[in-house]
Order: structure tokens, then C-alpha cells, then sequence
């Protein structure tokens, strides 16, 4: 519940497959979600979780349908000037560089 209320900043969430990574990340949304009115932009590969409008608004983003890759998705995103930015793979360099 902590990190939900950072206000600044990157967090990383990694972990081996089967980890909880997504199931992690799925809850830090949904406790944003339930006490910040923010916007709040996902990019996953499937999106795994549907999140509903508590307080924060959401745009869920599907890699192949509503961006081609993460450097470029996440450049969309950041032009939207969201709270928070949900990054589902940081798996090459450019993508790492756009997010830092």
C-alpha cells in the first residue's frame, strides 16, 4: 500500500514466471485505482487484468493492437501526461531508455 502512494518515481516489479508479478501489479493498480482520483495507462502483452473506473481513469494498451512496440507505446503514453504508466515488458534497452 505504500508504493500506491508515491508520488514520484520509477518501482520495478521482476521476478521469475509464476512469480506474482502480474498478480502484484494488478493490485497496486486496484489499490491506486480505489484511492486516487489519476489517470493511469497500461501497456501489456496480453492485458491480463481489466481494470474498472473506481476512482482513476484508465487506457489499457494491447502490444500488436494498440501499439506495435514498448519504446513506441510508452512514447504515446508519456504525451498523455498520465499519473501512472504500467509498463508490462522492459525487455530491451530502448525501452528501458524511454522509461528512465
Amino acid at each position: 500500500k505504500e508504493i500506491a502512494k508515491e508520488k514520484t518515481g520509477l518501482v520495478l516489479v521482476t521476478g521469475a514466471t509464476g512469480s506474482g508479478k502480474t498478480t502484484t501489479l494488478a493490485a497496486l493498480l486496484n489499490e491506486i485505482n480505489e484511492e486516487q482520483p489519476v489517470h493511469i495507462v497500461t501497456l501489456e502483452d496480453p492485458i491480463e487484468f481489466v481494470h474498472p473506473t473506481k476512482r482513476a481513469t484508465f487506457n489499457q494498451r494491447e502490444l500488436g493492437h494498440d501499439f506495435n512496440n514498448y519504446p513506441n507505446g510508452l512514447r504515446a503514453a508519456l504525451r498523455q501526461a498520465p499519473k501512472v504508466i504500467l509498463v508490462g515488458e522492459m525487455r530491451d534497452r530502448a525501452t528501458v531508455e524511454v522509461a528512465l
